[in-house]
């Protein structure tokens, strides 16, 4: 039997990102999340992680998708892990405390790679290819072609070609690639949590025509559904993760499914939240629209939403 419920050490990672996510300047929380050890959540003590598995960093990879959290966690956990099986123990050491910033790029044409950037460079780069091999790359070996703003501007979209690159091997591809996509689609359903919760907050409190707005049956019906959405990401994306921490046969298949789904919800979740608030939310200064922007961002990983389900329609499922 499979249990996704989380356990007392997964419910004190939640509370305490949250309340640090809550209480600290955007512009100090790279230096402060790696002190606290989350870029190293999953590594074994014995390289200087923390020695918890993916089941575990789903819940904090939540908390900063519920934050909008901007930074290289994603490919700085990623990048350490394959550094440190690939006998770079210095290169994996400098990711994990985060003096050493990673991107995790995808491939575009003409040979090229593509990776979201904050604006800081990266020291070295998780590449993948059309065939899911991934390769480690220095920056040294970067060649920047091209930068675009992202429809979220906290991002943008460099191109790139890479030089000499360490092949990390099927083995380890499959389980970057893997990981890769149900950190991510934690970090989607923390979007729909927050989300659903910024709507119902917000049809409790607003009262038109001398009725809380949540009493209304296009606001309620959307709420609801709301909810469901976030559920089920959470679901499905808990089983991802402890499938690839426990190896079993499903984990790949597990981990595509996670991510669309986690991905609709966000995406959703996002767009009915702008409509429960009303004009309001249409507006630039209100923070609904961030969370429909970061949702496009996080989608745009591992190809496009269609080809995404194609495979899982045409997969056979390990179950």
């Amino acid at each position: 039997m499979i249990d996704l419920v989380e356990n007392e050490d997964e419910l004190a990672i939640a509370e305490t990102a949250a309340a640090v996510l809550s209480g600290q300047p955007p512009a100090d929380r790279w230096k402060q999340c790696a002190g606290l050890g989350w870029l190293a959540l999953a590594l074994p003590e014995r390289a200087g992680g923390v020695g918890y598995g993916v089941a575990a960093q789903i819940v904090l990879f939540r908390e900063l998708g519920r934050a909008l959290v901007t930074g290289p966690f994603l490919a700085n956990a990623l990048a350490a892990h394959a550094a440190l099986e690939s006998g770079r123990a210095d290169l994996g050491g400098a990711l994990a405390d985060g003096s050493v910033r990673a991107a995790w790029a995808e491939p575009a044409p003409q040979g090229r790679v593509r990776y979201w950037s904050d604006g800081e460079a990266p020291g070295c780069v998780l590449a993948r290819d059309l065939s899911g091999a991934v390769r480690l790359a220095d920056a040294a070996a970067l060649t920047t072609v091209g930068i675009v703003r992202g429809v979220d501007p906290a991002y943008q979209l460099v191109t790139a070609e890479i030089g000499q690159a360490d092949s990390l091997g099927e083995s380890l591809s499959r389980y970057l690639t893997t990981a890769a996509q149900v950190l991510t689609a934690a970090m989607l359903t923390g979007i729909a949590e927050r989300t659903r919760d910024m709507s119902v907050r917000y049809a409790t409190d607003r009262v038109q025509y001398g009725r809380q707005i949540g009493s209304f049956q296009a606001v309620k019906h959307r709420c609801a559904d709301m909810a469901v959405r976030a559920e089920a990401a959470w679901a499905v994306t808990s089983l991802a993760a402890v499938g690839l921490q426990e190896s079993l046969p499903a984990a790949a298949f597990d981990a595509t499914a996670a991510f669309s789904v986690a991905g609709d919800a966000a995406l959703l979740n996002a767009r009915d939240n702008i409509q429960n608030h009303g004009a309001i939310g249409f507006t630039q200064e209100h923070g609904a629209q961030r969370y429909v922007k970061r949702s496009h961002v996080l989608i745009s990983s591992f190809g496009t939403t269609a080809a995404r389900r194609e495979a899982l329609l045409t997969a056979v499922s390990p179950w």
